[in-house]
């Protein structure tokens, strides 16, 4: 009898536990909405941290794990080898991807603006800043197909420089280019933020902004594959959620935000707070689709790439996901002034 009672007890506990089971199933929540997304360790991806560091992700029932690369290139190969789901390591290097066949989606953005060139002297500095033209005949430090590289080569060759008479130096990395000018391996160099703040607590100056060269440029896309998009589009829409809270967030708090970005970019978080919150730096989660597209004509001008298929790249920028994602939350919070002002940014720069 008593065997008897026991065994109707743990088949009372069974039921229960599955009936939990499939409750839970029904939720936001599951092993699919794990995301491996792959970051840079650059005020660039600042939403991203805070996001993460905030809790934005898991209100959104995703569950992320951040990944630290070096390059832009070897976040791709990583999205391509199925290693993440999602990364933002620059613009000018999925644009290079699609326009060669492979499947990469660019859905949001993550940073525009904010790189620049710097030089080893104050002196060189203010020549370089006053007259494009004294670049020729120097040596410049750069990574190529960056977006400080494409951006400011770009704007050169439109102001009349000729690049042929500038003897550019490629490195992997912008810490790399940094310790090239400290060195004295090149005078000159092209970097992204937040190492032009870095370089100035090493004594280098700063030029002038990739922003100043050309206005408004975007930078870092958030870019997956079409693929996983298919798979679970709602998926993507929680994630863009997650990372329009987040630009809200570091619109209006900026000690926490330095605090939740200093975890992942080391530096004093004093030039942290001047790299986040620089006039130059926009950290817009918008797609920017006119300014991608627009970006794709400097990688012709500088000879990088040649257009194989237009419709390709127009057709892997998909701005619906992230326009979703600022309406629903825009609806549940019609007096957040942010999110009204992201609603006039989209119509300017997607439509």
């Amino acid at each position: 009898m008593v065997n008897k009672k026991i065994g109707l007890f743990i088949g009372l506990i069974l039921i229960i536990g599955l009936s939990i089971g499939i409750i839970l199933n029904t939720g936001t929540s599951s092993a699919d909405d794990t995301l491996r997304v792959g970051y840079l360790p650059s005020t660039g991806h600042a939403l991203y941290f805070i996001a993460y560091e905030q809790g934005f992700f898991e209100e959104e029932g995703l569950q992320v794990e951040l990944n630290e690369f070096q390059t832009g290139p070897d976040e791709i190969n990583a999205l391509l080898a199925d290693k993440l789901d999602v990364e933002a390591g620059g613009v000018g290097e999925p644009l290079s991807f699609i326009n060669n066949g492979k499947d990469l989606y660019i859905i949001g953005g993550a940073m525009g603006g904010g790189s620049a060139s710097i030089a080893n002297s104050p002196e060189l500095a203010e020549e370089l800043r006053n007259n494009p033209k004294e670049y020729e005949g120097k040596t410049v430090a750069t990574v190529k197909m960056s977006t400080p590289d494409v951006v400011i080569k770009g704007a050169l060759k439109k102001d009349g420089v000729d690049l042929e008479k500038i003897n550019f130096v490629e490195f992997k990395t912008a810490a790399d280019v940094v310790q090239a000018v400290k060195s004295g391996k090149a005078p000159i160099g092209l970097v992204w933020p937040p190492f032009q703040f870095t370089a100035e607590e090493q004594g280098l100056y700063i030029v002038k902004s990739s922003n100043e060269y050309e206005p408004d440029h975007p930078c870092c896309r958030i870019v997956t594959t079409s693929s996983k998009v298919e798979e679970d589009r709602d998926k993507w829409v929680r994630f863009e959620r997650a990372l329009i809270k987040a630009y809200d967030y570091y619109q209006n708090n900026p000690d926490g935000s330095v605090q939740a970005v200093g975890k992942y970019v080391k530096m004093d978080p004093e030039a942290l707070k001047q790299a986040l919150y620089d006039e130059n730096l926009s950290l817009s989660p918008d797609p920017n689709k006119k300014g991608t597209l627009e970006y794709w004509e400097l990688l012709e001008i500088l000879g990088y790439d040649e257009i194989k298929d237009p419709t390709a790249l127009e057709n892997s920028i998909d701005t619906t996901i992230y326009k979703d994602a600022l309406d629903q939350l825009a609806q549940e919070n019609p007096n957040n002034q942010i999110y009204q002002q992201l609603l006039e940014q989209y119509a300017k720069l997607n439509e």
